[in-house]
């Protein structure tokens, strides 16, 4: 018997003297009597030994007369009283023996909190009753916080002997462990890989993942990476705490902690069949998701997605940035461009699946067309216009006015919104015109003087191959080197006769020989009509042509 059994008997034994049955002995007999307070047994002593009523009661049991029990006896005289038996340190020895040999084993035993131990204003555990012995449970081995009168269970960890004391130490935290890893065992053999699983939201990490409780000590783990196919990584958008969520199992962890879990294998990996729902140059529906310096991400699917350069995000349009022409969010038409199942990319184009904006503008805007733009810059003597959203036209230097043009800028101004005239589409932008606004100053000098006609002009500049001269509407005439009959110089004026006048290519080439010629042949023409109607007759000399002549300019 220990030394705990001895001290829990000294509160049933007293000091009575000894008879040939000793207190703390063990004994058997058989219930003959009972009364209301008591049963009678039979020890083989003699008199009968009374066991209370109350006790029995206590412990659950119930008794009756020829029942064979065994109890320990507690109080004995030499005088013809009745032995007294009891159940409780029988009971107590049996579990003291119970624990002993539960340390270090698995063997959970039920405990009641008898006490919070505190230490310096710090909880360092609680003293516990597993049903009336006593055991210390540190704040470290334990899984919550608990108060006097909580059950709780536990498994032994230590069972050490000081004096008649035994001190017991148990741990709510390794039972649970213990059931943890017992429970776990079980699991692996019902859940593999592929396996299907429902589980309860704990706690959603937007960094990291969802975490369910799937069973009784088991948690699963779906990461980030596994909620979708798509570019989708938001926890919050798929689920919330508290609700239920079926998901596949992936695999165990490496220490068996918990289930990998994922939401996107439960739905077919979009890449499988890719080139059987996507083919290069058709067109479909997609939703932006993603924006960059260099282009923009679609979403034709959850899972796949497509890249669109910035320059072909529009028709004549390169933005600075795509956010310029794109929103997150926003649905588009894009063709596909280019497919590689492989390396899971794809191309794609907004601008191909547009109609070409020029071509729908040049449509409602034919050639004749007076229409406004926005001049946007000069390039290599052509002046660059935007008429809408991704349609430019272009002026020559030549359209830009009847007459010779030293300064663009002179005629239009980056910046400023004018009228245009459409003279055509050339490739992928609209032919225009400033200069078609106005009246042909070439038509005015043909109808005002037509050609031979001698005319005064000053001469304005001398350029390679002859002379530049000047109408008074500020149309300028060529003169060949070849027509003049002298030398000339910028401001000088001079008579000449206009040779030929062509408004379409915007030409006048004037002559002084033809201007000379032609009043010689004018003064022939009225010499012979003179001599052909005088009394002198029909005949002359070219003496009296040239003597006529001299007389003429004398």
């Amino acid at each position: 018997m220990t030394n705990e059994f001895e001290k829990l008997l000294e509160e049933y034994l007293g000091k009575e003297e000894e008879t040939q049955l000793q207190r703390g002995q063990i004994v058997k007999g058989t219930i003959v009597a009972e009364d209301n307070n008591n049963y009678y047994v039979d020890i083989g002593y003699k008199i009968e030994a009374i066991l209370p009523k109350e006790e029995v009661q206590q412990e659950g049991k119930e008794l009756k007369v020829g029942d064979e029990i065994e109890a320990v006896l507690v109080r004995i005289t030499n005088k013809l009283q009745n032995p007294r038996l009891s159940l409780k340190p029988l009971k107590i020895k049996k579990l003291t023996e119970e624990i002993k040999g539960a340390a270090g084993k698995f063997k959970p035993f039920e405990a009641a909190v008898e006490k919070v131990i505190e230490k310096d204003g710090k909880k360092v555990g609680y003293l516990i009753s597993i049903k009336g012995i006593k055991a210390l449970v540190p704040a470290q081995e334990t899984v919550k916080e608990h108060k006097v009168g909580d059950k709780i269970k536990v498994l032994i960890l230590d069972v050490k002997q000081r004096g008649k004391q035994l001190r017991i130490t148990a741990s709510e935290k390794k039972l649970e462990e213990e059931e943890r890893k017992r429970l776990i065992e079980k699991y692996k053999k019902q859940i593999k890989e592929g396996d299907i699983v429902e589980g309860k939201v704990i706690k959603i990490d937007p960094n990291k993942g969802i975490t369910l409780s799937v069973k009784r000590a088991l948690r699963g783990f779906i990461p980030i990476r596994e909620l979708s196919w798509g570019r989708n990584r938001n926890p919050f958008d798929y689920a919330e705490v508290g609700e239920r969520l079926k998901a596949k199992v992936l695999g165990w962890s490496k220490d068996d902690a918990f289930l990998y879990l994922s939401l996107k294998q439960l739905k077919p990996n979009p890449w499988e069949n890719i080139e059987e729902k996507y083919k290069v140059g058709e067109k479909y529906t997609a939703r932006v998701v993603g924006l960059i310096d260099k282009g923009a991400f679609v979403e034709l699917e959850d899972g796949v997605e497509a890249y669109v350069p910035k320059t072909e995000i529009a028709w004549n349009i390169v933005p600075e940035h795509p956010k310029d022409l794109l929103e997150k969010g926003q649905k588009v038409e894009v063709v596909i461009t280019r497919l590689d199942k492989e390396k899971k990319r794809i191309g794609a184009s907004i601008k191909k699946a547009q109609p070409k904006p020029w071509e729908a503008y040049y449509d409602n805007y034919p050639a004749g067309s007076v229409v406004k733009g926005k001049v946007i810059s000069v390039e290599n003597n052509r002046v660059i216009v935007e008429l809408a959203p991704g349609v430019l036209g272009f002026v020559t230097k030549g359209n830009l006015s009847w007459l010779p043009v030293k300064n663009i800028e002179d005629i239009v101004k980056v910046g400023e919104e004018r009228e245009f005239m459409v003279l055509g589409l050339s490739r992928d932008q609209i032919r225009l015109g400033v200069k078609q606004l106005q009246p042909n100053p070439y038509e005015e000098i043909k109808e005002k003087y037509g050609e031979d006609v001698t005319v005064k002009l000053p001469v304005i500049g001398v350029i390679k191959g002859g002379y530049l001269l000047q109408f008074e509407n500020g149309v300028e005439a060529f003169m060949p080197k070849r027509e003049a009959t002298k030398r000339l110089k910028p401001g000088e004026e001079v008579e000449v006769r206009i040779v030929a006048v062509n408004p379409e290519k915007q030409r006048v080439v004037v002559s002084m020989k033809e201007k000379e010629e032609a009043e010689e042949r004018k003064f022939f023409e009225e010499f012979v009509s003179q001599k052909a109607t005088s009394t002198e007759g029909a005949g002359f000399t070219l003496a009296d042509i040239l003597k006529a002549k001299l007389g003429e300019k004398q």
